[in-house]
């Protein structure tokens, strides 16, 4: 079986499941990392900063916009910002001394600015995200943009749906970017099924696609805790018989707080990464993500400003100097090789992430270290040689001996003492007679290891198997941990 060059030579296909926040930053360096989609934020009021009849150019000028689409990009509209003349001013929050982006709109003119927008941008953009982070509930922290409640924002939503539908039935609809961890940190039930339990008793919901065709999720740093929190998010949907929504992890990165060439800026980080530990990331977020069955996976963001002033955390993968860090090449990485898969399939076993893609007639098998030991693994061939490609790209035939690859794992950095982000994963791309997504592989646990005594009884574990618990009353909340990063949910609705 001859060595998959085709594989190793294939130029980044834009697929638009991957994607770059701001690619106008850098439309060269985007155009390299095989970006599949952008977003792009249009406000309000800049449109209509004065009144409903005016119609200002946007903030997103179009040849920005046409640049994408030249270059095979889908580009998503995210729409926000109130502006003073549209606020409602029956609303309890309502300030006419100080005027406010985030405030609640005076939903008419909300929705008439909307069908104009669409109507605008139908032929060029296809995809929606009404407002952004409305459950960052502390109005004083810089990261709030909604100063109303969850039913007003349901309202805020639906209006939007349906003249978006209105002006564009072919367009798709997202609810806003929701960060999870508000929610938790605070013990508040999740935003998202206070969302749903009021869209669900709308008696025009049903008849109207529950006004949204999907939802966007914004998770940094934690590939493992991600997968777990996203496998809730398609269970929370279910629950409420949605699962045919699709979930999008639209904003996602580890910024590293150890960069010489560009260290952060004006405070500390909440977590420590190294430059190789966000590389390690980009492969370890994407194969989690669409193993718990996303839709997209976008990266925040392309590149830095010179002293990004307006992000003390530099998750660019581009510095402001124009340089790339390591994590660039680790992203093109995933588009090169995982660009057009159809199938995958995720296992774990004595501290080792394995899964498998199908795309087209090659398996590729993403393959890391959780634990901060080396492993040495096993895993059974599906051809009789291998292209073996690490995070940086440098790719190497790998042949089978005996049926079989031999890898040593590098272990996980743990730079800040949690080990939140695996090791340098490895790629095995293989064109075999027929793929197999049944994983069989083995790990050697040193005897040292001061893992080896607990996690050798795990034997093999299917994530994609795992079962979620539901009891008790009170909504759809996030109780607790169980098994092997799982989350218990409570529905009182559905379970009794």
């Amino acid at each position: 079986m001859p060595c998959p060059q085709s594989a190793q030579a294939q130029e980044p296909t834009p697929d638009p499941r991957f994607g770059v926040v701001q690619t106008f930053d850098d439309f060269e360096a985007a155009n390299e990392l095989g970006v599949g989609f952008t977003r792009v934020k249009f406000y309000w009021d800049t449109f209509q900063p004065n009144n409903p009849d005016e119609w200002q150019p946007a903030n997103i000028p179009d040849p920005l916009i046409a640049t994408d689409l030249a270059a095979g990009r889908q580009v998503v509209g995210l729409i926000v910002r109130t502006p003073a003349w549209a606020r409602d001013t029956t609303h309890p929050a309502y300030n006419p001394n100080q005027p406010n982006g985030k405030d609640v709109p005076d939903m008419p003119a909300w929705g008439d600015f909307v069908e104009r927008l669409i109507t605008q941008y139908k032929d060029r953009i296809q995809h929606w995200i009404i407002w952004n982070e409305p459950d960052v509930w502390d109005t004083a922290h810089p990261g709030s943009t909604w100063h109303g409640n969850e039913r007003e924002f349901v309202e805020l939503h639906k209006t939007a749906y349906l003249a978006i539908k209105k002006a564009d039935p072919q367009a798709k609809v997202y609810l806003t970017g929701l960060t999870f961890f508000w929610d938790y940190e605070y013990h508040q039930p999740q935003y998202l099924g206070r969302l749903l339990s009021i869209i669900i008793n709308d008696p025009q919901a049903e008849a109207n696609n529950f006004y949204f065709d999907g939802v966007t999720y914004h998770l940094y740093y934690k590939p493992q805790m991600n997968y777990d929190i996203l496998s809730q998010i398609q269970f929370m949907l279910d629950v409420y018989g949605l699962s045919d929504k699709e979930i999008w992890l639209n904003e996602t990165n580890a910024a590293p707080s150890q960069d010489p060439i560009e260290p952060p800026h004006f405070r500390e980080l909440p977590f420590e990464v190294t430059l190789s530990e966000q590389s390690a990331f980009m492969i370890q977020i994407h194969a989690l993500a669409f193993a718990a069955g996303l839709e997209r996976v976008q990266q925040y963001k392309l590149t830095n400003s010179t002293d990004h002033p307006e992000d003390v955390r530099p998750f660019g993968l581009v510095r402001g100097d124009q340089s790339h860090r390591p994590a660039f090449a680790a992203y093109q990485v995933v588009t090169r090789y995982l660009a057009g898969f159809e199938t995958v399939e995720l296992y774990r076993q004595a501290g080792v992430t394995l899964l498998i893609f199908k795309r087209s007639d090659e398996a590729i098998t993403v393959v890391w270290n959780e634990t901060p030991t080396p492993r040495l693994v096993t895993i059974q061939a599906q051809a009789d040689q291998a292209m073996l490609v690490d995070e940086t790209g440098h790719a190497e035939p790998l042949p089978a001996l005996a049926g079989t690859y031999h890898l040593k794992l590098p272990p996980a950095e743990c730079s800040g003492g949690d080990c939140f982000i695996g090791g340098a994963p490895r790629l095995l791309v293989e064109i075999p007679d027929s793929v197999s997504l049944n994983a069989r592989f083995t790990v050697d646990v040193p005897a040292e290891s001061p893992e080896s005594s607990w996690i050798n009884a795990m034997g093999q574990f299917n994530l994609s198997k795992r079962r979620l618990v539901a009891l008790g009353f009170g909504g759809l909340v996030l109780i607790s941990m169980i098994g092997v990063g799982g989350w218990l949910i409570l529905d009182a609705n559905k379970s009794g």
